[in-house]
């Protein structure tokens, strides 16, 4: 592993006179996983964590002060090594309320005082990065070998085949089944700082055990890496001695079948073997996670405590859940689990949306291709649920299949909106789709834009001429909010795809 404090001393890090200016406990022994450098402000979901990024700092000493802690903190927030800012040929050193922000959030900051290129530094590091990796590649490789050759010569022993893990990784190795009843253990137990890694095992579509590895090691590539490969090889022993139900098969296959869209015979047919009853609302869900691993289980718990009647899948790192619920309380327990799934993200790095209900469960699919559509068009942050009912405009407008068509309603309804901010510099459309946006709440939206409540009633009362009266009162705020999203958007709305 390659710490921080190696970087800083070496050649190429040293040629740029760095000066650690925040007092992060820690610091020098954090783990550079690689070298990056960027200008890109919104950079954060980019990274996986443990980078080193380095910036010519021109746009961030632009932005005003709340901007940069919000930098910092999206930074912080994807747990990298540290960030390091050219000042060189900068009017000013990086101002304090930078470092404050720093130090607050827990990030390591950098002052590179002399001009050098960032290329020498990043090759010089990246390269003992990749070796290292490479080696970590090859040790993974062995083991997997020959836990391959002992499940074909010995048969899919776990205890020896976790002893074998705990051994070539110098870790503690542990194995659960999905309500967590220990399965396996191996290697002696490590305490105090140390890398832990986790990876789930699938079994013909359902979630047959955890696995967990710590080593002692604070670098977690090593552990990464075995978790993520283990994983699979680990799922083939287990498949000869975990077998599905049948209510298990039939429940995966239903919401294959839900997921890919297949035909509505073979729904209702997968639908009564899984001993769900027909006639009922659905809805469908579904979760990603921006990192490896994502903790699905605590999910699926969350939302089965609801006591709505869920059925789960996992395929390709994306959870699905249907959830079947009687027609008089579809809307009140779709409420419930919305909010049960977003208290059981909440600070993790899954997010998710959830479709629209469905009158017939055997249609379900529907809602699953909402579901996705959301994800997409929304682009939630880590720890958010989407719920489709909040783009209902947006899907309207996507799915629009003439260009031409919106122009002239766009133009009829806010036209004269866009002309004033066109003559006049002005913002009163973007005012105009925060406020709509925000269910007319005139503070809310005010506290959005960052101006005063005065100045938004100002716009509002400019507004409000522009388009001809109050569109709370006019009969027409859906088709003007739909208007105005379009603008917002830009023209021809077809190339945008969504607004």
């Amino acid at each position: 592993m390659i710490t921080l404090a190696e970087v800083l001393a070496s050649q190429a890090m040293s040629a740029a006179d760095p000066w650690l200016c925040s007092n992060v406990p820690g610091t020098l022994q954090r783990v550079v996983r690689w070298v990056h450098s960027s200008e890109v402000l919104e950079i954060a979901p980019l990274l996986r964590g443990g980078e080193l990024l380095l910036s010519g700092g021109e746009a961030l000493l632009a932005l005003p002060a709340k901007e940069q802690r919000d930098y910092v903190r999206s930074l912080a927030g994807r747990n990298i090594a540290a960030l390091a800012v050219q000042t060189a040929g900068q009017t000013a050193t990086l101002p304090d309320g930078l470092i404050d922000a720093a130090n607050d959030h827990g990030l390591p900051l950098i002052e590179l005082r002399t001009v050098a290129p960032f290329v020498d530094i990043a090759e010089a590091v990246n390269r003992r990065v990749v070796n290292e990796q490479a080696d970590a590649h090859q040790v993974v490789d062995a083991v997997s070998r020959r836990i391959a050759r002992q499940i074909t010569d010995r048969g899919p022993h776990l205890p020896g085949i976790l002893e074998m893990v705990a051994t070539a990784l110098s870790a503690e190795v542990s194995l659960a089944a999905a309500d967590g009843f220990p399965l396996g253990h191996a290697g002696g137990p490590v305490e105090g700082k140390c890398s832990t890694a986790e990876a789930r095992i699938v079994v013909g579509g359902q979630l047959a055990a955890q696995l967990t590895l710590r080593s002692p090691s604070p670098d977690p590539f090593l552990m990464e890496l075995a978790a993520d490969r283990l994983s699979g090889i680990l799922g083939l022993a287990l498949a000869q001695s975990f077998r599905p139900t049948a209510a298990q098969v039939a429940e995966a296959r239903l919401l294959e079948a839900v997921v890919d869209g297949s035909d509505a015979a073979m729904v209702e047919g997968l639908w009564l073997q899984a001993g769900l009853p027909p006639g009922q609302a659905a809805a469908v869900a579904i979760f990603r996670s921006a990192g490896r691993e994502a903790d699905f289980p605590a999910v699926g718990r969350a939302l089965r405590a609801r006591g709505v009647g869920t059925r789960s899948h996992l395929r390709d790192g994306e959870l699905a859940v249907l959830f079947v619920m009687a027609h008089e309380d579809a809307r009140d327990a779709r409420g419930r689990l919305l909010a049960a799934a977003q208290d059981a993200i909440r600070g993790s790095e899954i997010c998710g949306a959830f479709g629209p209900t469905v009158a017939d469960g055997f249609g379900a699919h529907a809602s699953h291709v909402e579901a996705q559509a959301v994800l997409t068009l929304g682009r939630p942050a880590s720890g958010r649920v989407l719920d489709a009912m909040d783009f209902l405009g947006r899907r309207i407008l996507a799915a629009v299949p003439d260009p031409a068509f919106m122009g002239p309603y766009v133009y009829s309804n806010v036209g004269e909106l866009q002309e004033w901010d066109r003559k006049h510099g002005t913002a009163l459309l973007a005012t105009l789709v925060c406020w709509l946006d925000s269910g007319c709440n005139t503070t809310g939206s005010a506290q959005t834009l960052n101006i005063e409540r005065q100045t938004m009633h100002k716009r509002l009362s400019k507004i409000q001429e522009l388009l001809g009266g109050n569109p709370r009162t006019s009969g027409r705020l859906f088709d003007i909010h739909i208007a105005a999203r379009a603008a917002a958007a830009g023209l021809p709305v077809a190339a945008r795809g969504a607004f």
